[in-house]
């Protein structure tokens, strides 16, 4: 399961004077994203069968568990 980046639940500009659209849109399509990336990358590679199927809620419950090369990779980009 490779995870994707939702789309926001209002427009870039709706938080507008206090983050301007810009921010907002760099955030979600730079900086959100990229978190997305680095754990699909995980996920697809070949030490990402101890989290294949695992939601990131149950990823970041289990972290401990996992192995060394790809701890902090999750824990980093999977929300810990």
């Amino acid at each position: 399961m490779a995870f994707q980046l939702p789309d926001l639940p209002y427009a870039y500009e709706a938080l507008e004077p206090h983050i301007d659209s810009l921010t907002m849109n760099i955030h979600h399509t730079k900086h959100h994203n990229t978190y997305i990336t680095n754990v699909n990358g995980v996920l697809a590679g070949e030490n990402g069968a101890p989290i294949k199927g695992l939601s990131l809620e149950a990823m970041q419950g289990a972290v401990a568990t996992l192995p060394d090369n790809i701890k902090t990779a999750v824990r980093n980009s999977g929300g810990g």
